[in-house]
């Protein structure tokens, strides 16, 4: 790029360096000038963003991109290619999928919930717990995994903690499940009473290898002999806590 705007490849600038002068207005040449025309042709390139309004240094963008929350994970559906945020993965989840989500989970907090076979997906806002509720907090939400299969006794259900920076995690996240049935066997069930809670620790991932082996991944079973005649989902209290 020459001081009239001119612009040659670096090959060519190699071969008239030694006229000295512009290839095209024959002005001398001194050094380096700056390009103004790739600076209007990289200011021009887009890139794709996930929410992240961050604007790193150079230099530091390595160690920016190791603890963004904003980083993408994959959507774990057969076939599919999506990868966005948690944000978006939930929205993702719930549009395209029609998988069951459940937002505004209170960290360390119980609370009630049916889940249907297959992947059901938890939201849990970061903000702390101390806050005002109406509080809103700017960093995507923890996203939780809860996936119910069929097995011969019953049906089991594992939990992941879906995470852009799964591999260098410094939290540990835990789950605690509780299944409860009291009454008489007029659901289909021979069980009258019947009491299980299990607390037990969340392994992390982005899902970029898809699902985990789920036999190296703790697995809450409810008997069939509870669940009785309701083939639709399962009812049970959880609770999340972030270490």
């Amino acid at each position: 790029m020459r001081e009239r705007g001119h612009v040659l490849c670096s090959p060519c600038r190699d071969k008239l360096k030694s006229t000295a002068k512009c290839h095209v207005c024959s002005v001398a040449t001194r050094g380096y000038s700056r390009c103004y025309a790739m600076e209007h042709l990289v200011a021009s390139i887009r890139i794709r963003s996930h929410g992240c309004n961050a604007r790193p240094a150079y230099h530091d963008r390595d160690s920016h991109g190791r603890v963004c929350p904003h980083a993408p994970c994959h959507c774990p559906g057969a076939s599919c290619g999506f990868i966005g945020s948690t944000a978006a993965l939930l929205d993702h989840f719930a549009t395209v999928h029609g998988w069951p989500c459940t937002t505004k989970v209170r960290l360390g907090e119980t609370f009630s919930i049916r889940l249907h076979d297959g992947f059901n997906f938890l939201g849990a806002d970061r903000a702390d717990r101390n806050d005002d509720e109406d509080a809103v907090s700017s960093n995507p939400p923890w996203l939780f995994l809860l996936n119910v299969t069929q097995e011969r006794l019953g049906r089991a259900i594992s939990v992941l903690c879906v995470h852009p920076h799964a591999m260098a995690a410094l939290s540990t996240s835990h789950c605690e499940l509780i299944s409860s049935h009291y009454g008489n066997s007029s659901n289909g069930t021979p069980c009258s009473k019947h009491y299980q809670s299990s607390e037990f620790q969340v392994a992390w991932t982005d899902l970029s290898n898809g699902l985990p082996n789920p036999d190296l991944c703790f697995q809450f079973v409810v008997p069939n002999s509870v669940l009785g005649d309701d083939k639709e989902g399962i009812q049970v209290k959880a609770r999340i806590i972030i270490n």
